[in-house]
């Protein structure tokens, strides 16, 4: 059975109150003309089916459409009064507090050993076959520059096995493209697959993690736009989290544009809960206004679920059907406690495919009470997406306890500092390490994201 969520004290309603007032200050992070900038010597030293959130509100929905896309920036009165605040104190000059929440981070395309052990485990999960199945295979890296070695983003990759299975997929702002063998070059027995992009051709070795295809007619540019999603899980186990999410998520967002207001931004929402409950999924698309984003977010409850998976994959289905760009960089957070019901696992896989297909980066956030089932689901996303699975820690006191994740190395920072400098990485289209000043927990040891030390843990 579900577990209910615990209600939160006055005490810790006043404290996230007080808060998310502060939250509104303006931030140490430099504004950046050029990607990655000012975020990476920040963080080296953070409805209705079709609805916009534009609309004062959504009517419950399982069946997304897609919404007509937001033409004009806006500029609302909580930005400017933001960016006139006070300064926010760095985060190493002060300690954790109850609103903060903790998060390791880990990147399973820099460990494929750990991936592969870790699913191997999970063959006989029921209904998780298929992913476990599409995850043991070799773990491929393919990366398109031009002619100074600069990453080409939103470039065609054609993949194509010796048995002519051939598939094509879009290189991420950092010019990379994830190849998972036994998913992308199902039936091919061969150790070689040839890689075509621009007009360019290479022989890939199967397993190989860094292999460079240059295409000089082409000039990488700066990421000059950002979409970015939210699908939250909001059944009644996300009560204690949910708000402190709300609070967190909303700063981060305003921090985003203090930071980066040369990058066109646009944020979107989903919320979903199960069959049964008062909506299964409620979507509101992508809008430019920071505002009404955070509104819309602030006025969602955790309520409803009952058994322990919940309609991940009809949320996912949702985020699929939102206004993606075609162009510059695309993320998606899915914060979740639960995997999908076994019997739509499959199905989920298929969604978070077509997501990768748009060139979206997936950066799953395990919440408390995540299971090996929901766990796979997530990495699985984040991998195949070029993203990172993001798990939330028992150091911020937040929340039930948070499972231990399969993972043999990371360092646990607090979510804010965790999602801002994936959102850095992202527009940089460079990996920003996470600056160790502002580690609060140590588990193992890696260099540049790659486990140096520990074996990968299996599932029990």
């Amino acid at each position: 059975m579900r577990r209910l969520a615990r209600p939160l004290s006055a005490l810790a309603l006043l404290a996230f109150s007080f808060a998310g007032c502060a939250k509104k200050s303006s931030s140490t992070m430099p504004p950046a003309d050029s990607m990655g900038g000012a975020m990476a010597k920040s963080m080296s030293s953070p409805g209705s089916a079709g609805a916009s959130m534009d609309d004062a509100s959504a009517a419950p929905s399982a069946m997304p459409e897609m919404a007509a896309k937001s033409e004009v920036a806006e500029m609302d009165e909580d930005m400017v009064a933001d960016a006139e605040s006070e300064e926010r104190l760095p985060v190493q000059a002060r300690p954790v507090r109850i609103p903060e929440l903790t998060a390791g981070t880990f990147d399973d395309t820099l460990n494929p050993a750990t991936l592969h052990a870790f699913a191997t485990s999970m063959l006989n999960l029921e209904g998780g076959q298929t992913i476990a199945s599409a995850l043991v295979g070799p773990l491929t890296v393919v990366r398109v520059v031009d002619g100074r070695g600069a990453p080409l983003a939103d470039v065609g990759v054609t993949i194509e096995g010796q048995r002519n299975h051939a598939k094509t997929l879009r290189s991420g702002t950092d010019g990379r493209v994830v190849i998972m063998s036994a998913w992308d070059l199902r039936g091919e027995t061969g150790d070689t697959f040839v890689v075509t992009a621009g007009g360019e051709h290479a022989v890939v070795q199967i397993g190989s993690q860094e292999t460079r295809l240059v295409v000089r007619d082409r000039t990488a540019q700066p990421v000059r736009s950002l979409d970015l999603a939210l699908v939250i899980d909001a059944t009644g186990s996300m009560g204690d989290e949910i708000e402190y999410l709300k609070a967190e998520i909303a700063n981060i967002a305003h921090e985003v544009a203090r930071t980066y207001p040369g990058v066109d931004q646009r944020y979107a929402l989903v919320v979903y809960r199960d069959e049964g409950d008062q909506y299964v999924t409620r979507h509101f698309n992508f809008t430019h206004n920071l505002g009404r984003f955070t509104k819309q977010l602030s006025r969602q409850q955790a309520d409803g679920g009952g058994d322990y998976p919940e309609a991940m994959d009809a949320a996912m289905l949702d985020a699929a059907a939102l206004s993606w760009r075609d162009r510059g960089s695309r993320m998606l957070f899915l914060v979740a406690d639960a995997p999908p019901h076994a019997e739509a696992m499959a199905a989920t896989l298929n969604t978070a495919e077509e997501l990768r297909g748009q060139g979206v980066a997936m950066y799953p956030i395990a919440a408390s009470g995540v299971a090996e089932s929901a766990e796979l689901v997530m990495r699985a996303a984040a991998a195949m997406s070029g993203g990172e699975y993001i798990f939330l820690t028992d150091d911020s006191g937040v929340g039930n306890t948070h499972a231990e994740p399969h993972i043999p190395c990371y360092s646990v920072q607090t979510l804010r500092n965790s999602m801002l400098r994936a959102i850095a990485s992202e527009l940089a289209g460079e990996r920003i390490e996470a600056d160790p000043q502002r580690t609060i927990r140590q588990v193992g040891s890696s260099q540049g994201g790659v486990c140096t030390a520990g074996k990968p843990q299996l599932a029990s």
